[in-house]
């Protein structure tokens, strides 16, 4: 994403926009999809953008979800592409608008890219690996075919990733043109309406473009523009109709300042709202430590460059995420059992849980104790904004206290579920 409307907005917003609190967005799903790891432009700093081999290759590794950006051709088809012109990365020159599809077709997607760099101009040939495969002039890697280097459009990604979630930012023209954001609006609510999937996240920098597309595709969650996000974070008001996600960078500069917009304090106001957070990283340093940070506040979803990158950290910290259509891993943010030992008193086992992760928002989940694979009871707990401890009541069933009897220190493992897999501790139970 790219940000000149953002710094005029963002300021003028605190002052003017005086709207009700935010009711928030019941049973969001976005909430239950964390952690997500979406591949940024099919991740621009290993792949070239926005390309089909990215999105397939970023996909293969583990990206969890795809974000991608749209413009619409001289015909009126959606491709994906994250600039309005063609220039950056490809061999063509112009407006997205201006050009027909099949002239966008014939275009190289990976002609300035460079690996690590994203699309760099005015470099050796050398430099570029991959051009000239969408020409014929190199043969395509392994499992890849010259198409996959082309411009893509909208409806074929969304036909070769059918189980994927897909995070779509409308574009305009230098960010300005309401007549380009608008039209691209109405040209993404025809086609998804007709594709009917609701695995979805529309966002644009232009509110007005999210409202008309809200009002078109009411079934597709939305992220806020400009003016729904500086309403929420700067005036407590609404983010909007539709609202299910902040897409955020961690820090915009204005001026000779530097603000801070990603903060455990933003994460906790928008998860006690109801709303997900995912964080892009183009106005900041992406590396480990910035995704180790990011985690620490409890993001629901980093927008990665490197998409590869991001997924090492994940499999090595075992953070919750989906991997073959299931659920693994732990929440780095999940609520934990916070004692090595525990007594059953007439059947109740009393446990002090404990935030983890720095925001500080109200949760809510269950207990259940386990002894290999027989459940021996469960229980429920709450933790109150800004609580750093509580203690959850797990009843022991029938079998639980035979087994409890036959046995007065069991060893048993808790585990934990908020949204998503909480966390999981082994403790001694006695009688």
């Amino acid at each position: 994403m790219s940000h000149r409307l953002v710094r005029a907005a963002l300021v003028a917003c605190a002052a003017a926009l005086l709207a009700a609190p935010a009711a928030g967005a019941a049973d969001n799903p976005w909430l239950s999809q964390r952690f997500l790891n979406f591949a940024h432009q099919g991740g621009e700093d290993e792949l070239p953008s926005n390309t089909m081999y990215a999105l397939k290759r970023a996909v293969a590794a583990g990206a969890d979800a795809l974000e991608l950006d749209v413009g619409y051709t001289r015909d009126d088809v959606l491709v994906v592409m994250h600039d309005n012109r063609v220039d950056r990365t490809t061999n063509g020159t112009g407006s997205l608008n201006n050009l027909t599809l099949d002239e966008v077709r014939r275009l190289d997607g990976a002609y300035w890219f460079v690996p690590g760099r994203n699309a760099v101009h005015g470099l050796d040939p050398s430099s570029y690996p991959l051009r000239g495969v969408r020409t014929g002039e190199k043969p395509p890697p392994a499992g890849y075919t010259a198409e996959d280097f082309r411009v893509p459009t909208l409806e074929e990604v969304l036909r070769e990733f059918p189980g994927v979630p897909v995070n779509i930012e409308i574009k305009g023209r230098d960010g300005s043109d309401d007549a380009v954001f608008f039209h691209g609006a109405d040209l993404l609510a025809q086609l998804l309406n007709r594709v009917g999937r609701r695995d979805i996240i529309v966002a644009s920098f232009n509110q007005r473009a999210i409202d008309r597309f809200h009002a078109a595709a009411p079934q597709i969650g939305v992220a806020p523009g400009i003016d729904g996000m500086a309403s929420f974070l700067l005036a407590n008001g609404s983010p909007g109709d539709g609202v299910v996600a902040f897409q955020v960078p961690i820090t915009f500069r204005f001026g000779g300042q530097l603000l801070t917009i990603t903060s455990p304090d933003t994460v906790t106001r928008a998860h006690d709202a109801g709303y997900a957070v995912h964080v892009w990283l183009s106005n900041d340093t992406e590396d480990r430590a910035t995704y180790e940070r990011l985690l620490d506040m409890c993001v629901d979803g980093i927008m990665a460059a490197a998409p590869m990158a991001l997924q090492e950290l994940l499999v090595e910290r075992d953070v919750v995420r989906r991997e073959r259509g299931r659920i693994v891993g732990l929440d780095p943010c999940g609520t934990r059992v916070a004692a090595a030992s525990a007594r059953a008193r007439r059947g109740i086992v009393t446990l002090p849980m404990t935030r983890q992760g720095q925001s500080q928002e109200r949760r809510a989940g269950t207990v259940t104790l386990r002894a290999g694979r027989r459940t021996l009871g469960r229980g429920r707990f709450e933790l109150a904004t800004g609580a750093a401890r509580t203690t959850a009541r797990v009843r022991l069933s029938r079998a639980g206290r035979r087994a409890l009897a036959a046995r007065p220190r069991l060893r048993v493992v808790a585990d934990v579920r908020e949204r998503v897999p909480a966390s999981r501790r082994t403790l001694t139970l006695r009688g």
